[in-house]
């Protein structure tokens, strides 16, 4: 089995008795024989796409003549589960060299007859070569150095992903350094170790999140393009942009290229934070799908030669729609989906620019719609206060709590000590939990939040209502004149509580 980011089997054959244009009429009939579909036939070689199948999103099988031999190679033309080809490679080189024997003997009689007759057929101009194979640069990523090694055709895919892999190792090192800072200060003070809150650590490391974001750190939507979670985030998002990089960078053209990286990550980044409420967002997985969007739509057109198109359409089309499939909970399946769709519009931009020559247009269209796009989501997205809103919920929390205690764990006090402490504190705190119950109901939360946020908001001032008048109860030392009001307010507390947790089951969590 061949292994690779786009693995291959290759051979050298050498020619032999044949002369060039014989062996080329052999391979042409070759081909045919079975049902492959030629995308490119001259004098220096072939290049042909295998028929799709359950087993195989077809492969590239080209052979290309250089000083009396024959290089053959098949390739994967898709994105392959675990790298490998499944033998596939070597069935189709094998089927070739066998298809060559049988032509090469039905053709002994008429073989310079065919030769002469196919030589004189081939067109002047035809849509791909050698030097602008289909596949782009991936064809050329022999070894495991040569994917980081800027080329012509291949440098900003190599740039961007060493500097992924720059900032990934430098945030994590300065990360454990300050997570280290931390624990010895509380050694130090002899203090315990106070809790490690990632969070915060990856915010101040520039990682995406949408109220940071929506009130105003917006440089977060590309800082957080090149931050990665792990070694096994950052190494599948590296692979896929080798991949993706080595297939288009060649056809688009390095800044085009870079430019398009940019601004689908930037459109998968605020597509991101508009759609989660609190989640930690970092990743090049969206500008990557961009990429991918882009491809998409170019294979939507004639830019491919038919058959090389009708090959990437389908292996790019079932790897895309299998990776933005809604399954995984710390997968941004947002961000994907906003890098594919940004992408094939800005792929489709892209498209026309270069149809047309108009050096410009791709830089001013593709910028001027990811702009646009991303200042209506700014505008228009919410700024959720959800850590308001966890910081209010812990503080009625721990007010509610001391209230029970003034309130309920005072047994120990005779009459007027009771008095004094619910005079001098309980009262104060009521009010307080009053205030927050108020602040509580008014945050701008998601639509389920803010149910449970007016729903708590309630529990709170009716809270505050049972307090008082136990409060009164106990001023005035009558222990019915208000029994019946407590009994019908907390009975509604126990009613909004079970609303809340009818609630809570049917809210997932991001």
């Amino acid at each position: 089995m061949a292994w690779g980011i786009s693995p291959r089997k290759t051979a050298v054959i050498p020619l032999n008795n044949y002369n060039t244009d014989h062996y080329l009429t052999l391979l042409y009939h070759a081909f045919n024989s079975l049902g492959w579909h030629i995308s490119y036939f001259d004098r220096d070689g072939i290049i042909g796409y295998t028929n799709i199948s359950w087993q195989s999103y077809s492969e590239e099988i080209s052979v290309r003549i250089i000083d009396d031999h024959a290089h053959v190679k098949s390739e994967c033309v898709g994105y392959q589960m675990l790298f490998t080809d499944y033998e596939k490679n070597e069935k189709n080189l094998e089927l070739l060299y066998n298809e060559i024997t049988y032509i090469e003997f039905h053709l002994q009689h008429t073989l310079q007859t065919d030769t002469d007759e196919l030589i004189a057929s081939i067109p002047e101009n035809q849509f791909v070569s050698f030097s602008n194979p289909p596949l782009g640069y991936k064809g050329k990523l022999k070894r495991f150095l040569s994917v980081f090694t800027p080329k012509p055709g291949y440098s900003v895919t190599p740039i961007l992903v060493l500097a992924n892999i720059a900032v990934f190792i430098i945030s994590y090192v300065m990360m454990l350094a300050r997570v280290v800072a931390m624990l010895s200060v509380a050694r130090e003070r002899s203090e315990t170790a106070p809790p490690i809150n990632m969070e915060d650590i990856y915010l101040s490391f520039g990682f995406s999140n949408r109220a940071q974001v929506l009130n105003g750190d917006i440089w977060r939507l590309i800082t957080s393009t090149f931050l990665h979670f792990s070694l096994l985030h950052i190494a599948g998002n590296m692979i896929a942009l080798i991949y993706i990089g080595s297939l288009i960078e060649s056809k688009l053209g390095r800044w085009n290229f870079l430019l398009l990286y940019l601004l689908t990550g930037l459109c998968a980044s605020i597509t991101s934070v508009v759609w989660h409420t609190s989640k930690i967002m970092a990743g090049a997985s969206g500008a990557i799908f961009g990429l991918f969007g882009v491809l998409l739509a170019l294979l939507s057109t004639n830019f491919y030669e038919r058959n090389a198109r009708r090959a990437l359409l389908i292996s790019t089309a079932i790897f895309v729609a299998f990776c933005i499939i809604p399954i995984g909970k710390h997968v941004d399946h947002a961000a994907h989906l906003g890098g594919v769709v940004s992408g094939y519009i800005l792929g489709l931009l892209a498209y026309y620019g270069l149809q047309t020559q108009q050096r410009n247009f791709v830089a001013v269209a593709a910028s001027a719609v990811a702009i646009v796009y991303t200042a209506a989501c700014l505008m228009l997205a919410p700024a959720y206060q959800i850590k308001e809103y966890k910081e209010i919920n812990r503080q009625t929390e721990k007010i509610s709590s001391a209230l029970i205690k003034d309130f309920y764990q005072t047994d120990s006090l005779n009459r007027d000590e009771r008095l004094l402490l619910l005079k001098n504190s309980a009262l104060l705190k009521m009010d307080t939990l009053h205030t927050l119950a108020r602040k509580l109901s008014g945050l701008t939360l998601p639509k389920k939040q803010k149910e449970i946020a007016a729903i708590r908001s309630k529990i709170a001032m009716m809270e505050c209502e049972v307090y008082k008048l136990v409060y009164q109860e106990f001023l005035e030392d009558d222990k019915l004149k208000y029994r019946t009001r407590i009994y019908n307010t907390t009975q509604k507390i126990n009613d909004l509580r079970y609303k809340w947790g009818q609630i809570d089951d049917y809210t997932e969590d991001e």
